[in-house]
């Protein structure tokens, strides 16, 4: 380590998060599913990294279709891709949420037959009311609605035409597991639904359902993790660039002896004098208790330069305990230990956690620091900005209604319809 490194490093953990890798991951999942288009996942502030900017990078990679889980994600999304691309909320239109929904051009997914009827009688009147999506539950037994009332839907033509149904969509259960009966259970089920509506655009396919094939893959997919470096399947035709790497700055440096215990509890005991180095991450900033090293179970490693070093002790909130016993290199105060990074999926794994639960996890104080390919190390980060780059497909311009119901709240910030304050709480 420099002299000025040592002087100037803070006890901060800093995440660094690769745009070039994220959009990297984009284009290697749209060149797999061909003519489909994508619809990027980037609910839970887009996997944990930052709705903001993995959003701009994605839209700057050509995608022009989102999800996010609740409306005020929508807003947020909305102010940093501006209004060209299309943006789905998959709780659907909460009654609460009309204003947000309205302003900011979202369109709810419709997640059942009441939700539907209370949706159609919320937007009675508006000229330009967001077009929806109907989700289906072909066997997850989660959101959705059920399968034995397609038929409602599909025979109602009133209530089909008065909700604008752009995009008929599922989600897959079983996805990670390619032989899964489950898949082929849920795609039947998914084809008998579309069968009733023939002039939908159709989704079921998450990261996982993409590696399923082409069967799967119908108009639109939805990948989440698989942007963001996570593995979802058993039989991956190639894996993703890793994204994220949690950088930790060692505090102190110690020597213990032979049958002194670390850490809480006193899970670990040197068995013979140790050097160890104290580092500046805990469970607050996103390592899982479950990472903890024991006398019986070591079980996860930190870089720190070239080496891998073992965990030892217990995890706690903000502090974690590496042996450097073997460690050649002179470590001081002030180097970095690298979490995750490449070895995302195997920590996952060995600590009984799902990559999407560390992502999401990691903790709001850690630092965000975006980098790029081509970044020097000194260099300061960018910011993500939008681009012009040509999408590959943009859902606006290609539905057929969309200009009859698309919204620009940039054209018309004081809008209402027949009397109706969408900043009130809708009549029912």
């Amino acid at each position: 380590m420099r002299d000025s490194d040592k002087r100037s490093y803070s006890s901060r953990p800093v995440l660094t998060i690769n745009l070039t890798a994220i959009a990297d991951n984009y284009k290697a999942l749209a060149n797999m599913v061909g003519t489909a288009r994508i619809g990027a996942s980037v609910k839970a502030d887009g996997y944990g990294l930052g709705l903001q900017q993995i959003g701009r990078t994605l839209y700057g990679a050509g995608c022009r279709t989102f999800f996010v889980a609740h409306a005020g994600e929508g807003k947020l999304l909305r102010q940093s891709i501006g209004n060209q691309p299309t943006i789905y909320v998959f709780s659907g239109p909460a009654p609460q949420d009309s204003a947000v929904l309205f302003g900011n051009t979202l369109k709810p997914v419709i997640n059942s037959l009441s939700q539907a009827r209370d949706w159609v009688q919320t937007i009675e009147g508006v000229i330009r009311a967001p077009r929806v999506a109907l989700h289906f539950d072909t066997g997850l037994n989660r959101l959705g609605i059920p399968e034995s009332e397609a038929s409602v839907f599909a025979e109602d033509k009133e209530l089909l035409e008065a909700l604008n149904v752009d995009l008929v969509m599922s989600h897959l259960a079983c996805s990670s597991t390619s032989d899964h009966p489950k898949n082929k259970e849920q795609l039947d089920a998914f084809r008998r639904i579309a069968a009733r509506m023939p002039m939908v655009n159709l989704s079921l396919a998450n990261t996982g359902g993409i590696y399923l094939g082409k069967p799967y893959h119908f108009k639109l997919v939805r990948p989440g993790i698989g942007l963001y470096g996570g593995v979802t399947t058993d039989n991956p035709l190639e894996k993703p660039r890793h994204v994220v790497e949690l950088h930790a700055p060692v505090l102190q440096i110690k020597n213990v002896k032979k049958g002194d215990t670390i850490g809480y509890d006193a899970t670990f005991t040197a068995p013979k004098d140790m050097k160890i180095a104290i580092v500046s991450a805990g469970y607050a900033d996103g390592l899982p208790v479950s990472m903890s090293g024991s006398d019986n179970n070591i079980i996860s490693f930190a870089r720190l330069g070239k080496n891998n070093v073992p965990v030892i002790g217990r995890i706690s909130m903000d502090y974690t305990i590496l042996d450097i016993t073997d460690v050649d290199k002179f470590i001081q105060p002030g180097e970095k230990a690298v979490f995750y990074g490449a070895n995302l999926d195997k920590q996952a794994q060995q600590t009984n956690r799902l990559n999407y639960e560390i992502l999401t996890n990691l903790g709001q104080r850690c630092k965000r620091v975006y980098i790029r390919d081509g970044d020097s190390k000194d260099a300061k980060p960018k910011t993500a900005k939008p681009t012009t780059a040509k999408p590959r497909y943009d859902d606006n311009k290609n539905s057929a209604r969309a200009s009859k119901t698309s919204y620009s709240p940039q054209k018309n910030k004081n809008w209402k319809a027949k009397g109706k304050d969408w900043g009130a709480k809708p009549k029912r």
